[in-house]
């Protein structure tokens, strides 16, 4: 066999190239999230980018020997030389190259032992060109190939074989059993989704049994007690609540009593049902009776009903559960390893796809899996085609045209012939040849495809007996795992969906797709014209010169700069311009003094205040789309409506003829994943069932995306009734007797306008955090505020608008044990030591101390703090010489002189509230317990709890208490009463 070596240059010469560098990996703390440095370096070609690197080491998780020999007795070819481990020292693969040499060796010694190559020059040749494909990521293989692929050449440890992939249910449309299985189809899905959530809910209410357990900070019988440990008592009660099992709850603090982590629970916690894949074979006759309306028989019972009706109830399962996939043409067995082929990376420098590196690529892969396939396999492997939207952009061609569809026939045309050559070398079975595509409808960029192909393909001579499989040519996408080493702008044979891609080095974070900036410049645009598309569609990332709402109409209007580079440094962070600009951006006397807003103004719109300041909808609009971008090229007014159109978004059925139209050139099918709008009908997917078989498709999937219900759906509380009303009451029937349901909405309770509250200033981890709050008349929490500085302007804005999110909450009758429950021991930073609180000293995120804080206060969450209440001082309470009195100057430290106008010396007598005794006996059962004895009687040694609260008749002091006699003793005048 002959290798020419032309793939290891053009990796050379072309962007793709270049030196492998080492690069330094991300961890993730597993404590609280946060990234920090990694000792793992991993080497990555360059262009590889931080997303890549990180999945190649989460691909590269088995030790490997670090020292090797040459295998005795093994037969050396050139310097392909098979190897074992010397001694027990271990370690991870350093990266991409050491994967390449792995794959590259093995594959091409394995071929060279079977007389593939003429000398041995060749076979390192050969090595050399797959190792350049895998590098320059020309190719990818499956992860299973590169985890373990060529471990028994490389190091002599045991080949690891993959797990086969489960096979799909399979469904034929003319099979009595057909409507049962689809019924089971939706049955499967609905069991596994809710299982799904079982499970989860079971882990997370079990967690925090053992986390309510951890926290506690108390003697070690208390913490295990629910009855002393009030968060762990919670814990369970949520649990029995949802539905786990009360020997689950039980098992759960048993395991936390033996100090075992969460992970011990998994025992506890039913294993989640992975739906089987389904797929329905739809023969062309069930297709012409649909059109027809004819009836449809089954086979066996010869059963009949309606086509169109079946049809549909093909569609409902489709429209509602995403599955099963519709197979309308037979493909071929599918086994063996996927080599994924990169298209844009064959769109060379020169804005030129190369057809020649295109045809050596698929050759060489082809033979190394015809060569390497197991005897009486039905297949070698799948060579599979990927990244065909971007390659189109690239390429300058709109997707949905039939120019396009033309060049994707020519393309999987020339895979199938190569495939074809390497069958006649090899004696590998060969695929058919469709029919030769249009090559005067193929653009300049794609030239030598069309040259390649204007050749007459020789005729097939096998060079023996078809006694090998040979590969299967198919299109689809790869998995996540390995879309992620691409850093792909399309996969398999879908669209690109967008012309921009996320960067956080760009201004606004986003940046043009490479392959709309390769398409711009193919299309003939300059690089001016390519700087002013990109500002439309990924942005500015500022308001300097913006439309409707800029930074110079604001300075004229008497914004100062400071402000202004607040509203920048939002805007940079990714703010839209309507949130961006509020009110703690520019400042309350910015906005009074500069805009002339009124403090209600302020008050009432101080979140968004663009159009209190005077700016339309239409200029936000166009403010933001001048700042972040508009996404797409499609409406671009600086371009050209011919260029414009290569960017427009394809409908679903220019999807579907792409996929016909490579599927008539190759072997195996096309994937095509369609995804429609949640508020697509069934008569929109019965539509596109009719065309994917008059089409004829192998692979059609169909799934609905989420409609705006599902993103409704997480912030309606139905326990708490927080949902608007129906129009008119609603009526139900329940053995016989009538009720009258009538829902009223959430009514906000409104504070008053002079309310009571407290200041808490603190300091977690470094950063100083000022809490405020506001009280109803009654005493409840109503409201909060959250001052931090020295923060980013985001940073502060998003916390303000936290805390209005939750005063709001508050006011519309969310209990605030609810929100302390929810955000108490969240981990971010910044975290740390707490100074300035008496009863909290360490937390673990700012939202962490505050709702501690607020829980220590209004709710007597005394298991939330380190410090218990009644140690700490605040302000000398209750130290004086009468522990039950407090001076009256030390009053005014804890009633506002201001809120009460000066009156708190005078008119205010504050009593020390002793702490409650321990029970000592008393009946579990019932949660009553005997009251501690006190050693002396009178004011100075009375636990105030001891009260019955009603007042004397004598004086009017609430200081009645029960005597030994079964009567009443007043401890203020000694009155005494039966």
């Amino acid at each position: 066999m002959q290798v020419f070596g032309r793939i290891a240059q053009f990796i050379a010469d072309s962007d793709l190239g270049g030196v492998p560098e080492a690069r330094q990996l991300a961890s993730i703390d597993a404590d609280d999230g946060s990234l920090s440095g990694s000792d793992r370096a991993l080497v990555a070609p360059p262009g590889w980018s931080d997303t890549a690197v990180q999945g190649l080491a989460d691909l590269l998780d088995t030790p490997r020997p670090q020292t090797t020999e040459p295998r005795k007795s093994a037969k050396t070819i050139g310097t392909l030389t098979p190897s074992c481990g010397i001694g027990e020292e271990r370690a991870l693969e350093t990266g991409m190259p050491a994967v390449a040499r792995r794959l590259a060796g093995s594959l091409a010694w394995s071929a060279a032992r079977q007389g593939a190559f003429t000398t041995d020059a060749d076979a390192d040749l050969f090595a050399d060109e797959l190792s350049a494909s895998l590098t320059g990521r020309l190719v990818m293989p499956d992860a299973g190939l590169i985890r373990h692929g060529g471990v028994d050449w490389a190091y002599g440890d045991p080949a690891t074989t993959t797990s086969a992939r489960s096979a799909p249910l399979t469904i034929r449309v003319n099979s009595q059993q057909a409507p049962g299985q689809l019924r089971r189809v939706a049955e499967t899905a609905l069991r596994a989704s809710m299982l799904d959530v079982g499970a989860r809910v079971t882990r997370d209410r079990l967690e925090a049994i053992g986390e309510a357990v951890r926290r506690c900070s108390g003697d070690i019988e208390d913490c295990f007690d629910p009855r002393r440990n009030a968060a762990l008592s919670r814990a369970m009660r949520r649990a029995l609540k949802d539905g786990v099992p009360e020997e689950a709850v039980e098992r759960a603090l048993a395991l936390a009593r033996q100090g075992t982590d969460d992970d011990a629970l998994s025992e506890l916690i039913p294993d989640p049902v992975e739906p089987r894949p389904a797929v329905l074979h739809v023969p062309r006759a069930f297709t012409r009776a649909v059109a027809d309306d004819e009836a449809w028989t089954f086979e066996q019972d010869g059963g009949v009903v309606r086509a169109r009706d079946f049809r549909t109830g093909i569609a409902r399962t489709i429209w509602s559960f995403g599955g099963p996939s519709l197979a309308f043409n037979a493909s071929p067995e599918e086994t063996g390893p996927t080599i994924h082929l990169n298209l844009p990376a064959f769109f060379g420098d020169d804005r030129e796809f190369q057809a020649g590196i295109f045809c050596d690529t698929v050759r060489y892969w082809a033979i190394a899996l015809t060569l390497s396939a197991p005897k009486g396999a039905g297949s070698a492997g799948s060579i599979a085609l990927t990244g065909l939207g971007a390659l189109l952009m690239a390429g300058g061609q709109a997707f949905g045209s039939q120019e396009a569809r033309e060049t994707a026939a020519a393309l999987g045309q020339l895979a199938t012939r190569t495939l074809r050559d390497v069958a006649m070398e090899t004696g590998a079975a060969a695929p058919g040849l469709g029919e030769t595509p249009r090559l005067d409808a193929l653009p300049d960029s794609f030239c030598q495809l069309a040259e390649y192909l204007s050749k007459a393909a020789p005729p097939f001579l096998p060079k023996a007996a078809l006694a090998r499989p040979g590969p299967t040519l198919i299109c689809q996408t790869p998995a996540s795992e390995i879309a992620g080493l691409l850093d792909a702008d399309s996969l398999g044979a879908l669209p690109v969906r967008s012309a921009v891609t996320a960067d956080a080095g760009m201004a606004g974070g986003q940046r043009l797709r490479d392959c709309a900036r390769t398409g711009l410049l193919t299309l003939g645009c300059s690089v001016t014209d390519v700087e002013r598309a990109e500002d439309h569609a990924a942005g500015h990332g500022s308001l300097r010169g913006a439309p409707g709402i800029s930074l110079e109409d604001l300075m004229e209007r008497g914004v100062p700069v400071a402000a202004l580079e607040r509203l920048e440094d939002s805007i940079a962070e990714g703010a839209s311009v309507r949130h961006a600009l509020n009110r703690w951006t520019l400042g309350d006397r910015v906005c009074r003094d500069a805009l002339g807003l009124t403090s209600d103004v302020i008050e009432r719109h101080g979140n968004a205040l663009c159009n209190a300041i005077g700016y339309t909808e239409d200029d936000i609009r166009a403010a933001d789309a001048h700042a972040h971008g508009t996404g797409d090229l499609a409406g671009a007014p600086d371009l050209p409506a011919r260029i414009r159109a290569v960017f427009e978004t394809p409908s679903l059925q220019d999807q579907m003829m792409m996929a016909a139209a490579i599927e008539n050139q190759i072997s195996g099918y096309c994937r095509m994943e369609l995804s429609l709008d949640g508020h697509a009908t069934i008569d929109d997917v019965a539509a596109l069932i009719d065309l994917g078989g008059e089409l004829g498709l192998r692979d059609l999937s169909i799934r609905r995306t989420a409609s705006g219900l599902f993103d409704l759906l997480p912030s309606i509380d139905f326990d708490k009734g927080d949902y608007a009303a129906e129009a008119e009451p609603v009526e139900r029937i329940v053995e016989r007797t009538v009720e009258r349901v009538v829902e009223k909405p959430a009514a906000r309770r409104k504070l008053p306008d002079r309310r009571k509250g407290y200041i808490q200033k603190a300091t977690v981890g470094g950063h100083k955090v000022y809490l405020h709050t506001g009280e109803f008349d009654d005493g409840e929490l109503g409201e909060i505020f959250i001052d931090m500085h020295k923060e980013g302007a985001a940073f502060r804005s998003l916390m303000n608008n936290f805390a209005i999110a939750i005063s709001i909450g508050l006011q519309y009758g969310v209990p605030l044990e609810e929100f302390v429950d929810a955000f108490v021991y969240t981990r971010f930073e910044p975290a740390g030591a707490v100074q300035g609180n008496d009863s909290i000293q360490h937390a673990t995120s700012i939202l962490d101390y505050l709702f501690r804080e607020l829980g220590v206060s209004y709710l007597g969450r005394d298991d939330l703090a380190e410090i218990s209440p009644d140690k700490a001082d605040p302000g000398g309470l209750g130290r004086g010489v009468e522990e039950e009195k407090l001076a009256r100057e030390d009053a005014a430290k804890f009633i506002s002189r201001g809120f009460s106008r000066g009156q708190v010396p005078d008119n205010i007598l504050m009593f020390a509230n002793a702490p409650k005794k321990a029970a000592t006996g008393g009946d579990a059962t019932t949660g009553h317990y005997e009251i501690e004895d006190q050693a002396a009687s009178g004011s100075s040694s009375r636990d105030i709890s001891g009260y019955t609260g009603a007042p004397c008749p004598e004086c009017g002091h609430f200081t009645v208490v029960e005597n030994d006699n079964g009567g009443q003793t007043c401890d203020a005048c000694n009155w005494s009463g039966g």
